[in-house]
């Protein structure tokens, strides 16, 4: 027989019945003893020496019945009782640590005794974070006190009962867990109640803008991109995704976010690429000229049309007026199949809801400008659906140029934003596809830019970026968490390799013909096993940060912060005012098609 007794060799299962048979034998005789001891101490105290009768079983028997009276008549009985409570107090409390240890010690195995203690993690502990936070913020002068929300974003708390740990502002973080397993309620809505700047926060429901926007519209603007009508939100503004396209360059970062719309694995594909171009090439013919997407949808659906190619050459892209003029006066079948490829990649520009956010309004609105957005203390919300159609080019293009106008912001004011920008990318497999992202990976935390991507799965981003890019953005990432409900195991399989191996004593048992005998021996094995990943509970994540040892944490959702009443508060009055602007939008729509009807 086999049984592995964990990290550290301790007592086997079978031995510890007797020693707690033992310990229970032996409470009546120390209660006797300390009863005794109390007596006589009680008598040296109170004048009469340290007198009394001799500890036999004999007395121990009589005490219960005859009382202190019989063994010290001298010395008041209050004294005799008040010694012994507490040299009682005096035993039990370090015998009650002794037990409480015990009982909290490592069962055999445990992968806890292995995983990082807050001495393994110390830059992401309160003091780590908060000298750090001294290095990268500069406004953080020495006087000044540091809070939570200054020091990093919120992470979790250490297991088993250490510290509350969080990422500094140089950290760029990849987050994998499964639905409905804490992503907006312990990771994204905290992160976004505690960052003391502005914010980018994308999200395909509710629930994000609904639990942060009352106290985000404290510290600042709180701009909801809803062109889906999620929250019901009314517009008051609009952002033109076409101003500042006047280079080839950023032509072609507007195009790929497009573009991710329709490339699957086969990334080379000739219509994909064919698309692109003839995309980006429209959108330089607008930016450069003033017009607006709707321009572009129009030059889409007439292939013929010389208008683009004109304004191109009026403005100086020669090069990208004979390629677009090339591709029109193609074969009439390869011509249409571009253009028919384009028109699937923008197809979000045939919506007018849509197309309302994102060209000029019939009535005064002001325009969203992505180039201050990172000098303020405002929240961004890039809210749609993930359905076929959605906005999700233009929500990776929205979150795509903030940051890259916050980058520029970043180097004017020698390299690094303070305070920095959180840019929250929940559901961003989904509905923010940014082509480059794994790339971009590499400089945003220097800058003071601190991506969070969270995504459902390992395999989802490889079906967005490729199996290459993916990894990147994995390796790249300098914190990474790994949540509950992931069932790849093959993506699991390299994280339990991340995590390492352990030396475990293995204890052999041998009984047969008369012999009993026993080896021990310690063999490596890993610390978390493929299936101890996906059992882990909800509400739980792996942590895995440079240069630390890999942690396991408990995530710390905003009902159990000090706010939650405010917070719980605003999200139910929130809902409610949402409930009754879905009743007015239905009952409108229900009164239009009655009129429509007679």
């Amino acid at each position: 027989m086999t049984r592995a007794v964990g990290p550290k060799v301790g007592l086997p299962s079978e031995a510890t019945a007797p020693l707690i048979l033992i310990g229970v034998m032996w409470i009546p005789a120390g209660a006797a003893g300390i009863v005794w001891l109390g007596g006589h101490i009680a008598s040296w105290g109170t004048g009469h020496g340290f007198t009394g009768p001799p500890l036999s079983v004999e007395w121990a028997i009589r005490f219960p019945v005859t009382g202190p009276a019989a063994s010290w008549p001298a010395v008041p009985p209050i004294a005799i009782w008040g010694v012994i409570a507490l040299l009682a107090t005096l035993v039990a409390v370090p015998v009650g640590f002794a037990v409480a240890a015990w009982r909290g010690r490592p069962d055999p195995g445990d992968p806890l005794a292995s995983l990082a203690r807050p001495a393994d993690v110390a830059p992401l502990c309160p003091a780590g974070v908060i000298a750090k936070a001294r290095q990268l913020r500069p406004s953080i002068t020495a006087e000044r006190t540091i809070g939570a929300a200054d020091a990093g974003v919120p992470l979790g708390r250490l297991r088993p009962a250490g510290p509350d740990l969080a990422a500094s502002w140089e950290e760029v973080m990849v987050v994998l867990m499964a639905p409905r397993s804490g992503k907006t309620s312990a990771l994204a809505a905290p992160q976004l109640l505690a960052a003391p700047g502005a914010v980018v926060a994308t999200s395909n429901k509710v629930d994000l803008w609904a639990l942060t926007h009352t106290a985000r519209a404290e510290q600042g603007t709180c701009w909801v991109f809803d062109p889906q009508r999620i929250a019901l939100t009314p517009q008051t503004w609009w952002w033109n995704p076409l101003r500042g396209v006047t280079t080839v360059e950023a032509a072609q970062r507007l195009t790929a976010h497009f573009i991710a719309e329709i490339r699957g694995e086969r990334e080379r594909e000739f219509w994909s690429a064919a698309a692109e171009d003839v995309l980006a090439s429209l959108f330089l013919a607008a930016g450069s000229s003033g017009r607006t997407l709707a321009d572009v949808y129009d030059w889409l659906n007439r292939p013929t049309n010389p208008t683009p190619v004109d304004l191109l050459r009026q403005h100086g892209h020669l090069a990208s007026a004979n390629g677009l003029a090339g591709r029109q006066a193609g074969a009439n079948e390869t011509r249409e199949g571009v253009y028919e490829t384009a028109r699937t990649a923008a197809k979000c520009l045939r919506d007018p809801n849509i197309m309302a956010w994102v060209t000029p309004p019939p009535y005064d609105l002001s325009e969203f400008d992505p180039a201050r957005f990172a000098e303020t203390h405002d929240t961004l919300y890039l809210l749609t659906k993930d359905s076929a159609g959605g906005a999700a080019p233009l929500v990776a293009a929205f979150a795509d140029r903030v940051m890259v106008e916050a980058t520029g912001l970043a180097e004017r004011r020698g390299g690094r934003l303070d305070p920095p920008l959180l840019v929250v990318l929940d559901e961003a497999a989904n509905i923010c596809k940014i082509a480059d992202l794994p790339k971009l990976y590499s400089h945003l935390g220097s800058r003071g830019i601190v991506p969070v991507t969270i995504l459902q799965s390992y395999p989802q981003g490889v079906g967005v970026w490729g199996e290459a890019a993916m990894d990147t953005l994995w390796a790249a990432a300098t914190v990474k968490l790994v949540g509950a409900g992931l069932d790849d195991d093959k993506f699991l399989e390299k994280v339990s390799r991340l995590v390492g191996e352990h030396d475990v004593a293995v204890r052999s048992v041998h009984d047969g013909q008369g012999s009993h005998g026993e080896n021990l021996s310690v063999r490596r094995q890993r610390i978390l096993a493929v299936e101890d990943l996906r059992q882990l509970p909800k509400g739980h994540a792996l942590l895995l940060a440079t240069g630390c040892r890999p942690a396991l944490v408990s995530l710390r959702p905003w009902y159990d912060g000090p706010q939650a009443a405010e917070i719980r508060a605003a999200y139910d009055e929130t809902l409610a005012a949402l409930r009754a602007r879905a009743n007015s939008v239905d009952a409108a729509d229900q009164t239009a098609k009655d009129e429509e009807a007679a």
